[in-house]
């Protein structure tokens, strides 16, 4: 018998695998995918998000991939004004999903006690109290079964978690251009229907992600580059137009994912499967890693005497407060979204009080380093 499964090898379930094999406990992972897994992501790690990934992660494999530092976040607002904020607890790691992806797989790869299938779907029956899990010719009945599997997860579906549809229909779309950053900060820029968020990723490439509404991103055909349509972004357009796209532009939505709970039975949610509300603060991948490191609190709390009917409740219990400040910030950051000439307003105030914008980016790193100790 397995003890645990993880279905999904993005950035939360290989976290989870990891944790729970180094607590001794025997882990399959189930990846419909081939490593490394690309994905539509914003694909900057806040400084929270690198201690995190320090902590799962070798030194000796970080060391091995490309990645480029960010030390703060630059607004753009729709009348062509700029406001910056910088960290005060270290750098952001600007990192391609597909270098992520590679990293963390290859730390699982590493880990005694972890067995990963690609290429595999993975069909959940019984029942919540005792999940059965078909694969590949394979029958598993795991102690705990972890559902890591995304925006639209299945599992969640199976599990009956989750929520009403959401009204908020905000898509994704994400394209790396060849060219070399020109600041040190994310980029985001904002205009009346849409943001670009710039990350750099490499010395020579930055990575653009669109967040807009459905009815917008339906109305552009494909195959596209996002260069003319950032062309009304006055500050970007231009320095994107000679540049030459890096891969095929790709998307993800609806964002806003509603869940009743994260955990019930022997299942448990983690990443986007746990619900999401929206990319415009760029912590998913930071909020998946902070979820991972929740279970590793839990499993060590409970030491010799494990429970996983008490962890599945103690963690559906705990995960909201988690994410509290992340559903708070994004949704006061949405409003800005709804009212593009606030950004303005918004901008000029920190153009005249420069420690406001700092105090908060700050504030929400501070938040993250705290909880995560």
């Amino acid at each position: 018998m397995a003890e645990i499964i993880v279905i999904g090898g993005g950035p939360a379930g290989l976290s989870a695998a990891l944790i729970c094999a180094r607590m001794g406990l025997d882990t399959t992972v189930l990846e419909k995918r081939t490593f490394p897994v690309i994905k539509a992501c914003g694909e900057g790690l806040m400084p929270s998000g690198v201690n995190s990934l320090k902590r799962l992660v070798p030194q000796k494999l970080i060391d091995k991939i490309e990645y480029q530092k960010f030390s703060g976040i630059r607004y753009i607002a729709p009348n062509g004004e700029c406001t910056s904020g910088y960290f005060g607890n270290g750098d952001g790691w600007g990192i391609e999903r597909s270098e992520l992806s590679k990293l963390l797989s290859q730390a699982v790869e590493q880990e005694p006690g972890i067995k990963v299938f690609e290429n595999t779907i993975a069909k959940v029956e019984g029942s919540t109290e005792q999940p059965i899990v078909h694969f590949n010719g394979k029958t598993l009945r795991p102690n705990l079964l972890i559902a890591a599997d995304g925006l639209h997860s299945p599992t969640r579906r199976w599990a009956g978690l989750n929520g009403s549809t959401s009204k908020l229909k905000r898509w994704g779309l994400r394209q790396h251009y060849k060219i070399a950053p020109w600041t040190n900060l994310v980029e985001v820029h904002w205009s009346k229907d849409m943001e670009a968020y710039v990350t750099p990723v490499s010395p020579n490439t930055v990575g653009v992600a669109v967040l807009s509404h459905q009815e917008l991103i339906s109305s552009w055909q494909k195959p596209i580059s996002l260069k003319e349509t950032l062309q009304v972004f006055k500050d970007l357009g231009p320095k994107l137009l000679l540049s030459e796209a890096k891969d095929q532009l790709i998307g993800i939505g609806p964002l806003h994912q509603k869940v009743k709970r994260t955990g019930t039975g022997r299942v448990v949610l983690m990443g986007d499967a746990a619900g999401y509300l929206d990319a415009i603060t760029g912590e998913g991948i930071s909020n998946a890693m902070e979820q991972a490191l929740l279970i590793d609190r839990l499993l060590k709390k409970q030491k010799e005497k494990l429970s996983l009917d008490e962890l599945v409740m103690d963690y559906s219990n705990q995960l909201p407060a988690l994410m509290r400040r992340y559903y708070w910030l994004t949704r006061l950051t949405l409003l800005l979204h709804c009212r593009p000439s606030l950004v303005n307003k918004v901008v000029k105030v920190s153009q005249n009080a420069p420690w406001l914008f700092n105090y908060l980016l700050n504030l929400n790193s501070a938040w993250n380093f705290f909880r995560s100790g």
